[in-house]
């Protein structure tokens, strides 16, 4: 049923980065700049619930997934969770904080509308674009942080439709809930990593607004634009610990199709199992 590209990008090796833009010929695209501070094991999984099917590439480091269906739905998320993503990426557990499973589940629903209630319901957290041909919606969720104890404090959201003449994009800070993400204040490392999300916002805005089609998104996003690689949405970095670019995700609901670009990452697909459903070409 999908078409799945897997195109192999050789660059420089950006903290997350999703960017969406309405096309007039092809209608919403969204796109995704991938980081982690360590070279993520990548498979691709596909399933069937009802006449439902699901795409989606799958972190098996952490159990992290995301991608679109055969409804023309498609998801993808940036972490507002900062403190949990980076405390889960130095575990190397492969436990998620289980956002991965609940991008799973809104994607079994065949409306748009509902996929976006399955995300508010299943409190997904973090800066996500939720869309299909016709529409898109950012979902800015994060509970709020809890000073007694490890219980997680109230979820809160903010959820938009995004007009088809304007463009939207986010990174690892909150705008509608400027308490969530990293923040201004903190130490020297929480300061630094704010920076290079308002800088990387930045530079993503920019991008979507000169994009003149789905790919050059993602061939935007690979421009220098900072001598401080921190700084650029494409970010290279050899040091043990530091946030690097380890792939850029497409998706195009109109065509059905998920774009992979593997920059730092190893990846696993089997081609026959992702057949026993419906058609994948490569």
């Amino acid at each position: 049923f999908f078409r799945m590209r897997v195109k192999t990008l050789i660059s420089r090796a950006a903290m997350c980065v999703v960017v969406a833009k309405y096309f007039d010929d092809i209608g919403w695209v969204g796109a995704k700049q991938r980081d982690r501070n360590y070279v993520p094991d990548i498979s691709f999984e596909r399933e069937k619930v009802g006449d439902v099917e699901i795409l989606m590439y799958k972190d098996n480091t952490t159990g992290y997934r995301e991608g679109l269906n055969s409804k023309g739905i498609a998801i993808l998320s940036a972490s507002l969770k900062v403190a949990d993503d980076e405390k889960e990426i130095e575990k190397k557990t492969t436990k998620h904080s289980g956002d991965g499973d609940r991008i799973n589940r809104a994607l079994k629903e065949s409306s748009l509308s509902k996929a976006v209630k399955a995300c508010i319901d299943g409190k997904l957290t973090g800066n996500t674009l939720i869309f299909n041909k016709d529409r898109c919606f950012l979902l800015e969720a994060c509970n709020q942080p809890c000073k007694e104890g490890n219980e997680e404090g109230k979820y809160e959201y903010k959820v938009m439709e995004i007009p088809k003449d304007k463009t939207i994009a986010r990174t690892n800070h909150g705008v509608k809930l400027p308490w969530a993400g990293y923040q201004k204040t903190g130490d020297k490392s929480e300061k630094e990593s704010r920076k290079s999300s308002e800088a990387r916002l930045m530079i993503a805005r920019k991008v979507a607004k000169a994009a003149r089609t789905p790919n050059s998104i993602l061939d935007l996003l690979c421009v220098k634009y900072s001598n401080n690689p921190q700084m650029n949405t494409l970010r290279t970095t050899t040091d043990k610990k530091k946030m690097r670019t380890t792939a850029q995700i497409l998706l195009i609901p109109s065509e059905e199709t998920m774009y992979f670009r593997p920059v730092a990452s190893d990846v696993n697909y089997n081609f026959h199992k992702l057949d026993e459903i419906g058609r994948a070409h490569v």
